[in-house]
């Protein structure tokens, strides 16, 4: 039996350039993508890295919205891998790096809204990602994620959406094989001056193989407000609570012989995962003049995962 918990606090404070227009002057000409994962917002196509920009429709639309790997597979160089298995989260690689991690994330860095999903030990993971009230999930490779800070293949960036004005309810429920079912309920708007966007989710699955049930209760919010014409005050907040079985690797031979079990060990030590994890940011953004914009982040956050092998 492990038990590991571990803080995470940090200060951020970072110059930016005015974000390019939403759309070309020209009313016949294609839209402006405006990227925000080297740091500071600019168009795609002044930038010399290799960036790509998800956006809301291929992460929403005929999707089950339950991991990120459904998204990211659209992106070149990046391989990620639903492994079925939550006791060990996705596996995702950039360009290679991350591809020899047995459980989590390695290699990559992780921000869910500018605050680091990736702890000081170099393993992250994604399950507080809330695809539901996600807006774009930006994905960069290559050297130049070094941005971020050592030990870096890549930089993985969601972006949670903004509400539109008045007030929207949503709601979604998604029924799959092996007794799998999710529900979702998200509230959104936006009214004098205050934007908000509040979403949750719950999953339940008895997994595809023997002793792999799992369950995963997700919450996001975002609130931003308007202070005055150049300056916003933005509290955004999730937390994610995961209780998975574990049914550990199958060697060859057992695989051959049945694809669904669970080694005899996972049955003998109730192998299991879980993971408990609160965070929450304060951004503060002010233009200063036509060219520059001030921001500044104060983020703190909690994860404790208890792991039974």
């Amino acid at each position: 039996m492990g038990n590991k918990k571990k803080l995470l606090t940090g200060l951020m404070v970072l110059g930016a350039q005015a974000a390019v227009p939403s759309a070309m002057a020209d009313s016949g000409g294609l839209s402006t993508v405006v990227v925000t994962a080297t740091r500071v917002e600019q168009s795609d196509f002044d930038l010399p890295v290799s960036i790509d920009r998800i956006g809301s429709n291929a992460i929403h639309d005929g999707q089950p919205e339950i991991n990120a790997s459904e998204s990211l597979v659209r992106s070149p160089g990046v391989v990620a891998h639903n492994r079925q298995n939550y006791a060990q989260d996705l596996q995702i690689s950039v360009r290679g790096f991350g591809s020899r991690s047995t459980f989590g994330v390695r290699g990559v860095r992780l921000y869910a809204d500018g605050i680091p999903a990736t702890m000081p030990d170099g393993q992250g993971q994604l399950s507080h990602f809330d695809l539901g009230s996600a807006d774009h999930i930006e994905v960069l490779r290559g050297p130049f994620s070094a941005l971020y800070g050592n030990s870096s293949g890549g930089v993985i960036s969601l972006f949670t959406e903004d509400g539109k004005p008045g007030t929207a309810l949503e709601g979604a429920v998604t029924l799959g094989s092996y007794n799998t079912r999710r529900s979702a309920l998200k509230v959104s708007g936006a009214q004098d001056g205050i934007n908000y966007v509040v979403s949750g989710g719950d999953l339940r699955t008895d997994g595809y193989r023997e002793h792999s049930a799992a369950k995963r209760d997700n919450f996001n919010g975002k609130l931003r407000f308007d202070l005055d014409a150049a300056s916003q005050l933005t509290l955004v907040a999730n937390t994610v609570y995961v209780s998975a079985d574990d049914p550990l690797g199958l060697s060859r031979a057992q695989y051959a012989n049945d694809p669904r079990a669970a080694d005899p060990v996972a049955l003998t030590y109730d192998t299991r995962k879980t993971v408990r994890q609160q965070q929450a940011g304060l951004n503060y953004q002010r233009q200063v003049d036509d060219h520059n914009t001030f921001k500044a982040m104060v983020y703190r956050g909690h994860r404790d995962t208890t792991q039974f092998q």
